[in-house]
């Protein structure tokens, strides 16, 4: 049994597609944000609030070094910033099968502006702004650790899971 870790932008669907692809596996399912809630007692909010977002980067280091070392048969659904520390981004090159879920930020700013959750890095007066400038970013760096991109704006949720199975099961015949 393998790790799968989705990797994208806020807003691209990893927790929604991790959470189906996991059923479809067979596998865990684990948000890391709420991983991290749960080891720490604290919401996300809450930590970028008390320890800003530089604290927060190494709950989710810690958090995502714990689950490489002890999970098998897990989709996981990272943080869209989890790719914006070098240590983070090496351990999922060396302990994960990451796929990159990416969306145009016309599809994020729709789908972020939906969403009820309090995302503290989009508290800005242009969130339009912030999202293409963060985007840009960490584009390479989400290219950097993806062992497969798929471009998820046209496809419903289940087309996405099917495409990463059909994926895997190639992956696997390969070996």
């Amino acid at each position: 049994m393998g790790r799968i870790a989705l990797v994208g932008f806020m807003g691209s669907g990893k927790s929604t597609v991790g959470a189906q692809l996991a059923e479809k596996l067979d596998y865990t399912f684990v948000d890391l944000d709420t991983f991290i809630e749960n080891r720490t007692q604290m919401s996300i909010p809450h930590i970028f609030a008390t320890g800003g977002e530089a604290h927060f980067r190494q709950c989710e280091q810690e958090a995502l070094n714990a689950l490489g070392n002890q999970s098998r048969g897990v989709v996981l659904a990272t943080g869209g910033g989890v790719v914006t520390q070098a240590p983070s981004r090496a351990l999922l090159k060396e302990a994960w099968q990451a796929v990159y879920l990416r969306a145009t930020p016309e599809t994020i700013l729709a789908r972020v502006l939906q969403d009820a959750t309090e995302r503290p890095l989009l508290q800005d007066e242009h969130p339009d702004v912030r999202i293409r400038t963060l985007m840009a970013q960490r584009q390479n760096w989400y290219e950097e650790v993806a062992d497969v991109t798929i471009e998820v704006d046209e496809f419903s949720v289940e087309m996405i899971v099917q495409y990463i199975v059909d994926w895997l099961d190639a992956r696997f015949a390969e070996r």
